[in-house]
């Protein structure tokens, strides 16, 4: 299973979404509660198409509601329109301006299609505001877009923050193997990548960059296990492929085949 930065922006989503809100009011305002709860159910399963006719319900009767705005966003996004998820995003900060859901997805947007900049400006506006259940995350997305813009030093300050907040987060536990890796500290990435497949076993990436990380230990047979892990859990993605390359080469060879 892929736990790709769009899981991990819907996962946040949902988490916020169906956190239990208690519903009153008038028929109108639990018809469109409804209707967003059916909209983020049928984002997590991926059927946008579904997802899309129901958050327009709600939108008809809920114009001015920011959170029709961010999930009608987060599908565009589901989908690659990334225009048009940026403008919803944007939209929602309209109505709320210290909306930081719809924030932290904007810089999620920003993240994918690398412009880096407004990327940390986004998420440090989110991570700032003390009311966000999200941080945790927020941190770990400053983290990536300094990783990705070189800094080191701050990637790890961020991805430190984040773990401080939430230490079961496997996604920046991942990443923060991965910046070990870079800094060629296999060891300590090594208890990273264990960490991320400790808490979602089916982590498919984070048992390939384990498998990384024992090859370039010497430990050969460590890591064809890794990698026969990540051809058992998704044979079909880049990670599976590339560790069958590894198990045809490496690991015939460790078995004297």
């Amino acid at each position: 299973m892929r736990l790709t930065f769009t899981a991990f922006l819907i996962f946040s989503l949902l988490f916020l979404s169906c956190a239990g809100r208690s519903i009153e009011g008038d028929r109108e305002s639990r018809f469109v509660e409804d209707q967003k709860a059916l909209a983020v159910a049928s984002l997590y399963r991926q059927n946008f198409k579904q997802a899309m006719q129901e958050i327009e319900e709600a939108e008809k009767v809920a114009k001015k509601d920011p959170e029709v705005y961010l999930i009608k966003g987060l599908i565009y996004f589901g989908l690659k329109e990334y225009k048009e998820a940026e403008a919803l995003y944007k939209k929602a900060l309209e109505i709320k301006p210290d909306y930081s859901e719809a924030r932290y997805n904007l810089c999620g947007l920003y993240l994918t299609i690398d412009n880096l900049d407004a990327a940390i400006e986004e998420c440090s506006k989110a991570a700032s505001d003390p009311l966000y259940k999200s941080r945790d995350r927020a941190f770990t997305s400053l983290g990536v877009a300094y990783f990705r813009k070189g800094d080191l030093d701050k990637a790890y300050e961020y991805y430190r923050k984040s773990l401080e907040l939430n230490p079961a987060l496997v996604y920046t536990h991942n990443e923060l193997g991965k910046l070990y890796m870079a800094l060629g500290r296999e060891q300590e990435a090594v208890e990273e990548f264990k960490k991320a497949v400790e808490g979602f076993e089916l982590y498919d990436e984070a048992h390939y960059n384990l498998g990384i990380a024992y090859l370039k230990l010497g430990e050969k047979t460590l890591a064809c296990n890794s990698f026969k892990k990540v051809v058992d859990i998704s044979p079909g993605s880049s990670f599976g492929m590339n560790a069958r390359s590894y198990i045809n080469s490496v690991c015939k060879k460790e078995n004297g085949g």
